[in-house]
């Protein structure tokens, strides 16, 4: 009686050792995840001003230059070496500064920008020298660039409701080509201003 009491109580124990794994590898169950990450290094930029001179007068010499500059705050002033090259503003209310927003940046990361490809000015056989570029950002102070060379600033999201600015003057130059007021025309030029992480 004593063996069989021994073995069902061995029996028994068995079984509760028995459940008792089959109950914990029951319970067990997996959940699998996943990692994700977008990465959006394109920023969003637009172009609500295009730089201009305004009207103006302009004599070319085949020694002297004379300039008109328009700064990041949209001003022209005029410039020259020596007579008889001569620049004037005849009107400068269309006169302005380019401007480039940019939006969709990551708030504290350096943008580097290069302004490059340059074309100059020109009409028909005649052509001005686009150069001495300079800009503002986010309407700080002006500062002055070197075509094809990087300069880095800091977006800031805090700004213009996530919304950054870069403002930029440059100058235009009378070439030595010949000696003679320039023709009446619309002298079209253009840059391009790259962004980058």
């Amino acid at each position: 009686m004593k063996g069989i009491m021994k073995s069902k109580r061995v029996l028994l124990m068995a079984c509760a050792l028995t459940m008792g794994a089959y109950t914990a590898t029951a319970n067990a169950q997996t959940a699998n995840m996943t990692a994700t990450a977008v990465v959006q290094n394109t920023l969003t930029l637009a172009t609500p001003f295009q730089l201009n001179f305004g009207t103006i007068a302009a004599v070319a010499d085949t020694v002297e230059t004379a300039t008109v500059t328009v700064d990041t705050l949209g001003g022209v002033t005029v410039n020259r070496t020596a007579a008889p090259a001569n620049t004037a503003v005849i009107d400068d209310t269309a006169a302005s500064a380019g401007q480039v927003t940019v939006a969709d940046g990551a708030d504290g990361s350096a943008i580097n920008i290069t302004i490059n490809n340059v074309i100059d000015p020109v009409a028909g056989a005649e052509s001005f020298v686009l150069d001495s570029f300079t800009t503002s950002w986010n309407g700080g102070a002006s500062a002055a660039q070197v075509i094809g060379t990087p300069f880095a600033e800091t977006f800031t999201s805090a700004f213009g409701g996530g919304t950054n600015t870069l403002d930029v003057g440059a100058t235009i130059t009378t070439t030595t080509a010949t000696a003679a007021p320039y023709t009446d025309n619309t002298y079209a030029g253009t840059y391009d201003v790259v962004f980058s992480y």
